[in-house]
């Protein structure tokens, strides 16, 4: 049986969550929090909204509750080679200009989730055989701890290869136990860790990058937290540098930090360089 919230419990909690993390709970997700949160009132044996609202706000352990939160509220649908035209810019456009200053690669899933994108991003480029893997860098981050530990054990099922060409699986994963695991050579090619996109100066830290992966995320914030975000992105991205969204997610009407970019098969934004 669900622990009843209240309208003022429910406005409390999604305040407090928009403000950690920028996922925005509208009026008509009230429902739906109240009933992913249940499992963690049951962990933590509170008896309703109010004690938890107190647990996150005073307990010594509040922000072991909040990482826990975090992967709670995280939705982690995804696939290898999910939106495969914006993997074939990258692999076509992004790798040209590289190859012309001779540098290197630099590429940042930024809501890797449990790690497919990370590592169709590396298949990719490495299917190419225009760059060696020591002129390319990926990094991968989630604001999940449980969706990064999932990543770095790189262990799939059978639904994560619903887009999966057989002949990349078979040259790139092992069975194993009922599943995949990804092969070492692919595996060495990303780097995770945790970072909160709401946190400026971390995401400023990590550019410059030639292109950003941030996919069907900003569908889950409101709009000032989606300007906030992108433009973060845009001091990140090198001159010209490109940023891929969800097919779902435009920021057309949100800033003119970018330039839009639009093909027969993907959508893509380049940041102007005036946005540095």
């Amino acid at each position: 049986m669900l622990v009843a919230i209240s309208e003022t419990e429910f406005r409390r909690l999604r305040d407090a969550i928009r403000e950690r993390f920028g996922i925005f709970f509208d009026d008509s997700k009230q429902f739906l929090l109240q009933s992913r949160l249940q499992t963690r009132l049951v962990k933590r044996s509170l008896p309703d909204f109010n004690a938890y609202l107190n647990f996150l706000t005073a307990h010594p352990e509040r922000q072991i509750e909040w990482d826990e939160l975090a992967s709670v509220l995280s939705n982690n649908e995804t696939y290898f080679f999910r939106e495969r035209a914006q993997l074939e810019v990258l692999a076509n456009e992004v790798v040209e200009e590289v190859r012309k200053t001779g540098g290197k690669l630099r590429v940042w899933s930024s809501a890797c989730s449990t790690g497919e994108e990370p590592f169709s991003i590396a298949m990719t480029l490495l299917e190419t055989r225009r760059l060696a893997p020591a002129q390319i860098e990926i990094r991968a981050s989630d604001l999940s701890p449980r969706a990064l530990e999932k990543s770095e054990t790189a262990f799939y099922r059978e639904l994560s290869f619903r887009a999966t060409p057989p002949e990349l699986i078979q040259k790139y994963f092992k069975p194993f136990q009922g599943g995949f695991l990804i092969s070492n050579e692919i595996k060495r090619m990303v780097e995770f860790f945790r970072i909160n996109l709401l946190d400026e100066r971390a995401v400023a830290q990590q550019g410059p990058v030639d292109a950003i992966f941030c996919r069907n995320v900003l569908i889950y914030f409101d709009k000032p937290t989606q300007k906030r975000v992108v433009e973060a992105f845009a001091k990140a991205l090198r001159p010209r540098g490109l940023l891929f969204l969800g097919h779902a997610e435009s920021i057309m009407r949100l800033t003119d930090m970018y330039e839009p970019i639009v093909t027969a098969k993907a959508i893509y934004y380049r940041v102007k360089p005036h946005a540095h």
